[in-house]
């Protein structure tokens, strides 16, 4: 190893962005609504979870607060470790969060058994050798019965934009450019779209032009971290199925809930033809044909238990839920290739249940005793629907969220001071869910102030205009800068009746707030 970054770039630092698919209160639905058996012990609080190249780590300490238990997580880039490090010490978690390589994570002597192992968008952008160290440190330290988590690029979806990548790499490997992050980035995506104008390839696989399109709308740091390191593997699913398989880790099914619930995504004849497979890895490589798939989410389990479709059922109405905003829900919902609508009676009827007791959390068992009109199977379907499109989440137990609601408590309140000066981190954590929720900045700076004990939209308001005008700040309105405090602190006092109206119910509810 030449140097410490292992051809991995690190020029500039990674985005802060939060993905749910590594909560293992999200993970275990997921296999709960795929069959697998995700019945807890009783709760002890000594769960483990372990997150490989966790960047910025604003994932890791949402799930390390919110999820009661021990974490630890590894990013090799030490700018990254030391801003989670800074996010754990506020939440105060103890989090154990190193900057060591795979290699080094995979040595340590002080790691214990993990209960869940993710990593998100780390395998296509590493070196073969890496990928192995992953592997063998799955093979070492995930429990039976444990869960990997891993989502990477993948072909068949990626085929004719890999070109692409690698005019990125050729210029800015073997042509001179200032060095500078943003500058380098440029510097490709011009010279690459000079080539994509002329070039045979291009004008024979048209799509790509379109996705270069979208790819140039990115934050150059993304693109940076996406496309110029060393290391890119694309992979057929089957192939990252069969490494693992090595490792006793078997594929259970993706995060991608809605994959349950073929109808929506594929036609019959093509569900059809995949139910002819009995191999699931076949079944699922071939559905990536089907689905021209760029992206898998994938939820392996060492040891997968599989359960009845009565027993799923009964556990699935069984689970907690609670929504995640105030609003009514909508008569149609966007899954997949088409829509689900929901019968306007149903729709009213399971809103009316989330609502009850100020949105309190609860299970549909009650629920589906009182209405018989809808049966098991259908409540099934919507509740992983309402799941997937993220109007409702799946809670964690009484337990959990009890002992982990001063550690969210902390980490909400200092993210929310951030916002002061800073739109970095834009999710808070909740200890019903175990998992993160967005708020934009405006929305962060009202909870600060509601940290700090003010209540009323005024009061709130003119917190906010402090905020503003002590930077030298003052609010757009249609592209208009309003002029005068009292025309600021006007705007802000709608915003905050808005946030107290709207969001508060559902913040207090998800215990953020």
């Amino acid at each position: 190893m030449n140097n410490w970054n292992d051809g991995y770039f690190t020029e500039s630092t990674y985005t802060y962005g939060y993905y749910r698919e590594l909560n293992p209160v999200y993970l275990r639905f997921c296999l709960l609504v795929n069959g697998v058996d995700t019945t807890p012990p009783h709760f002890s609080g000594e769960e483990s979870h372990c997150e490989l190249g966790f960047g910025q780590g604003v994932t890791v300490n949402i799930h390390a607060a919110a999820n009661a238990g021990n974490y630890f997580g590894t990013d090799f880039n030490p700018a990254h470790s030391a801003h989670a490090n800074k996010l754990c010490q506020a939440s105060g978690c103890g989090a154990k969060l190193f900057d060591d390589s795979f290699e080094e994570m995979l040595n340590r002597a002080d790691l214990p058994k993990f209960d869940s192992i993710s990593l998100h968008g780390i395998w296509s952008w590493i070196s073969p050798e890496n990928q192995k160290h992953i592997v063998e440190f799955a093979r070492k330290f995930l429990k039976p019965g444990g869960i990997l988590y891993n989502s990477y690029n993948c072909y068949p979806g990626w085929s004719p934009a890999a070109p692409m990548r690698e005019l990125f790499i050729l210029y800015d490997n073997y042509s001179q450019h200032s060095g500078k992050t943003f500058n380098r980035v440029e510097e490709a995506l011009k010279f690459t779209e000079k080539i994509i104008s002329k070039a045979g390839y291009f004008q024979r696989v048209p799509d790509v032009k379109q996705i270069f399109e979208n790819t140039k709308k990115h934050n150059h740091d993304y693109l940076a971290h996406e496309y110029f390191n060393r290391d890119w593997i694309c992979m057929y699913f089957n192939e990252v199925a069969e490494m693992f398989q090595a490792a006793k880790v078997d594929f259970a099914c993706t995060a991608e809930l809605i994959e349950k619930l073929e109808k929506y995504i594929l036609p019959a004849d093509c569900i059809e033809f995949l139910n002819t497979f009995e191999n699931p890895i076949m079944r699922e490589q071939v559905k990536d044909y089907f689905l021209n798939r760029q992206f898998r989410k994938d939820i392996s389990v060492r040891g997968a238990v599989k359960i009845s479709p009565l027993v799923k059922m009964k556990r699935i109405i069984e689970t907690n839920y609670v929504a995640n905003d105030i609003n009514p829900l909508p008569e149609k919902f966007n899954v997949g290739r088409t829509q689900m609508s929901l019968n306007e009676k149903h729709r009213e009827k399971i809103f009316e249940y989330l609502a009850a007791e100020n949105f309190r959390p609860k299970n549909f068992q009650a629920f589906n005793k009182n209405n018989p009109d809808i049966t098991a199977a259908n409540l099934e379907e919507i509740l992983i629907v309402l799941v997937n499109t993220g109007k409702i989440s799946p809670c964690q137990n009484e337990d959990a969220v009890q002992k982990v609601e001063k550690h969210c408590h902390s980490l909400n309140k200092y993210i929310c001071e951030r916002a002061k000066y800073s739109d970095e981190v834009q999710f808070l954590a909740s200890p019903v869910t175990g998992g993160g929720v967005a708020l934009n900045r405006f929305e962060r700076i009202f909870a600060a102030a509601i940290f700090d004990g003010l209540n009323t939209a005024d009061e709130i308001a003119n917190y906010a205009w402090n905020v503003f005008s002590s930077a030298g700040q003052v609010l757009v309105i249609q592209g208009k800068p309003l002029q005068t405090a009292e025309e600021n602190i006007s705007e802000f006092t709608k915003g905050a009746k808005t946030f107290i109206e709207n969001r508060l119910p559902a913040l207090k509810t998800l215990k953020i707030v």
